[in-house]
């Protein structure tokens, strides 16, 4: 029973807009009778609430209250919340806190920018390394034999600006190495861009990478420069309070020539 209890949490807390019985047998093949005992005992104690009378069940009380005081006691997201909220301040724009999971990257938390129009991303969703401007930023700091671990298990087309070709590619996080940032246009989301640096332990690990998403509209070439600049420093200063004392990351201090206003990974 206890597998079921935490599958079912785990399947509302990842869903915005709820789920139901039905959809959870189809998933995690739970019986919808049984699952749908258990989302009203779960609603007796406050952590789900029944939102239409379809069955859809969403996140509850209980559940937003233990949410809270975990991320009270996150060490990382300590460190790295003011770092992101005063990037979202300066730009109007929605940053992302990215961590590092095996060959995945896994975006664990944002500040949301006041823009009506925003490029969204699912948190606690893993993807490929490969994918957006984060996981590219992730790569340009691992060791080169893990890199072509990840690479090994091939690039994917999610639009027509994916690069594919693994040696293109190589190139490009040789570039973003230098640069210290990744800047990413329609690569992974059409329509979608990112600008992201990675940030690192004490030990020298690349732990995950600090993001600003944006509609490619708003994403033009000289502004990814001023954000990758200001990502990069973000970055830098979360590594620092994790306890990295290494070199800084990427050694240009300006930066934004090596990109033109057309279509990049």
């Amino acid at each position: 029973m206890t597998f079921r209890v935490t599958t079912l949490l785990g399947l509302v807390g990842r869903r915005k807009n709820g789920i139901g019985p039905r959809e959870v047998e189809r998933i995690a093949g739970i019986d919808r009778s049984a699952a749908s005992r258990l989302f009203r005992q779960l609603e007796s104690l406050g952590w789900v609430e029944q939102v239409d009378d379809r069955g859809t069940y969403t996140v509850g009380p209980e559940m937003f209250a233990v949410a809270a005081a975990v991320r009270q006691r996150d060490s990382l997201w300590k460190a790295a919340g003011p770092l992101l909220a005063s990037l979202t301040e300066r730009f109007d724009e929605t940053t992302y806190l990215a961590v590092k999971r095996e060959h995945r990257v896994v975006f664990r938390d944002k500040v949301d920018c006041a823009q009506r129009i925003r490029y969204v991303l699912e948190l606690n969703e893993p993807f490929p390394l490969t994918t957006g401007a984060a996981g590219r930023a992730i790569l340009s700091a691992l060791a080169p034999a893990e890199r072509d671990e990840v690479l090994a298990e091939g690039l994917i087309a999610y639009t027509p600006s994916s690069i594919t070709d693994p040696e293109r590619y190589r190139t490009q996080v040789d570039e973003d190495r230098s640069l210290g940032y990744s800047y990413s246009r329609s690569g992974w989301v059409a329509g979608g861009g990112g600008v992201a640096s990675p940030f690192f332990n004490a030990a020298g690990d690349c732990m995950g990478a600090i993001t600003v998403s944006v509609p490619i509209d708003r994403l033009p070439a000289d502004r990814a420069s001023v954000i990758g600049s200001a990502v990069r420093e973000s970055a830098r200063a979360l590594s620092q309070r994790l306890g990295y004392s290494g070199a800084p990351w990427g050694d240009a201090t300006t930066t934004g020539e090596q990109y033109v206003d057309e279509p990049a990974p």
